[in-house]
């Protein structure tokens, strides 16, 4: 799913200061996790730019641990469900991929190189960041013609034009915690 995840790693380089990334059975055990975070009115306010009111990502690393033992040498994928609220009322949703390479993912996005991605990293106390780097817009061989990264973007023909979350200062970094399972159910934003 992750489009070019070869490239983004030299990208990034391996002195990366987000190059950490994180263990999938840890962040994601087999019985399922979900993280999130709803931004409340005072910290919207104190950042304007913002789109995003509410994310959500979760999944389980069940069918990443059966494919490595069929994957042979190709680095499988952690497969998590994604939600984004946004400040205009609408949300978006799907699924991403998230590449394991040495056993860490550090990379997840859509089947798509045009949705663009995003960085996860582990952070202190179980929670999670979201980090909006653009890094598949500066890559050389991809379609994405956006910046950011979109939850539910297809690349054309055909495909669908989806939101995305733009890489500026006010959408770059999302910390989340961690939530009942329930929280990053399917459908409306919780």
């Amino acid at each position: 799913m992750l489009a070019a995840a070869g490239g983004l790693s030299a990208l990034l380089g391996q002195g990366s200061a987000r190059a950490g990334g994180l263990v999938a059975e840890r962040a994601f055990p087999p019985a399922g996790a979900c993280y999130g975070r709803r931004y409340d009115a005072a910290h919207l306010a104190r950042h304007p730019g913002q789109v995003v009111t509410g994310l959500h990502l979760g999944g389980s690393s069940r069918d990443l641990i059966r494919l490595r033992a069929e994957a042979g040498r190709v680095d499988p994928e952690l497969t998590l469900r994604l939600r984004i609220d946004f400040a205009d009322g609408t949300s978006s949703e799907g699924e991403v991929g998230c590449l394991e390479e040495r056993g860490r993912i550090r990379r997840c996005g859509r089947n798509a190189s045009c949705a663009g991605d995003f960085a996860l990293e582990a952070l202190p106390g179980g929670r999670l960041a979201v980090v909006n780097d653009d890094a598949a817009s500066r890559m050389p061989t991809t379609a994405n013609a956006r910046a950011g990264f979109s939850p539910d973007a297809g690349c054309p023909p055909g495909g669908r034009a989806g939101r995305f979350v733009p890489p500026d200062a006010q959408n770059r970094v999302f910390h989340l915690e961690r939530l009942p399972l329930a929280a990053c159910a399917p459908g409306p934003s919780r």
